[in-house]
């Protein structure tokens, strides 16, 4: 606000006449006598907080605006390019709009026809794993079957072994105790014990090789159980990197073909747009003439509306300065009188050693 604070200013250097005494006031002194007193405001935070300043800073930001339209040339359009500009555009956002869809549309075909490949190409990777499990699942099954028969086999053949091996032993001892008789009840005891431990011990040798066929039969079972999983998990492992080439060979190939038919699609886009504007440039010279002759006209009104403008902004902004020049002047020498001040000085001419009043001027405008 670089008028208003000249005036304020002034208003601050006049009031050296409030006082009641005859003194020469100096912007910038370079001594202040001994029985002057001096006084100081800031006049920038006086300017600020007055109810008007609002006012006048938005009324000079829009004397600002004003300006630099005016000082900005017009832009001569070409013969009728408003009118062909309009056509041209509506025309051009109408393909624009109609190329899009297309582009929308074809995308859109194009992403299903991947969606449903790469769903068929996994349902038959699915099928292939599921039959590649039946199979690994049906030999596990037969070789589990012939070893488990093996071991049966086995533990049956060792087990006559170990029949035949004690047979006599049995024997004799159960033809004891039959035909040739005990003479007392004790060696009836030791005899029965003997034959229960010849028979315990039979049992238990076929007892414990059944454990250890057992125990191979499952070690055999579990190995062949991991290389079953195994098969099964390269088998997987292969599918889903079949699965993957084929979906990225099908993405591709897609692709391209989408860019074919995108680049096409737009070349039509230009062909049709190029011919609109082919078409427009053949207006008559009648035509041309009307349309230079309204922006003319348009120019000269713009600029009297805005001069027009900046003249009501200018006198808007001088009253709101006086009004604000006029309150501080009276704020100014009323607190000027009440201390006996000599001279009032403002920040803006002079750092001098003095009595600052900015806050009680400040306090009075804002009553």
């Amino acid at each position: 606000m670089t008028r208003a604070g000249g005036l304020l200013l002034l208003a601050a250097l006049a009031v050296g006449g409030c006082g009641g005494r005859d003194s020469t006031t100096s912007p910038a002194p370079s001594a202040t006598p001994a029985l002057t007193r001096i006084a100081v405001v800031d006049l920038d935070a006086l300017v600020r907080v007055h109810r008007s300043w609002p006012e006048v800073d938005a009324i000079v930001k829009k004397l600002a605006a004003v300006e630099a339209e005016l000082a900005t040339p017009p832009v001569i359009p070409p013969i009728l390019q408003r009118e062909v500009q309009a056509r041209l555009t509506a025309q051009s956002r109408r393909l624009l709009r109609e190329f899009q869809a297309e582009i929308a549309a074809l995308k859109k075909r194009q992403t299903e026809r991947i969606v449903l490949y790469a769903a068929r190409v996994r349902l038959e990777q699915q099928a292939t794993l599921t039959k590649l499990r039946a199979r690994v699942d049906a030999e596990l099954n037969r070789v589990l079957a012939e070893r488990i028969r093996a071991a049966r086999e086995e533990l049956r053949r060792y087990e006559l072994q170990v029949f035949d091996e004690y047979r006599f032993s049995i024997a004799n001892l159960r033809l004891k105790a039959d035909v040739v008789g005990v003479a007392t009840e004790e060696e009836q005891r030791l005899l029965i014990e003997e034959l229960d431990r010849v028979l315990a011990e039979r049992d238990m040798k076929v007892r414990a090789r059944a454990e250890v066929l057992d125990a191979a039969v499952l070690d055999f079972r579990r190995a062949r159980e991991a290389e079953a999983n195994a098969t099964l998990e390269r088998g997987r492992r292969a599918a889903e990197a079949l699965t993957k080439r084929l979906i990225q060979a099908k993405e591709r190939e897609i692709q391209e073909e989408t860019t074919r038919i995108g680049k096409a699609r737009e070349a039509e886009f230009r062909r049709r747009l190029s011919a609109f504007r082919r078409q427009l440039t053949g207006i008559e010279e009648s035509q041309m003439g009307t349309a230079q002759r309204r922006f003319v006209e348009g120019l000269r009104q713009r600029e009297q509306q805005l001069l027009a403008e900046r003249q009501a902004l200018t006198e808007q902004r001088l009253r709101l300065e006086d009004a604000i020049l006029a309150d501080v002047k009276i704020e100014v020498a009323g607190i000027a009188a009440a201390r006996g001040l000599d001279v009032v000085l403002t920040r803006l001419i002079a750092r001098v050693s003095g009595e600052d009043i900015t806050q009680e001027v400040l306090a009075r405008l804002k009553r």
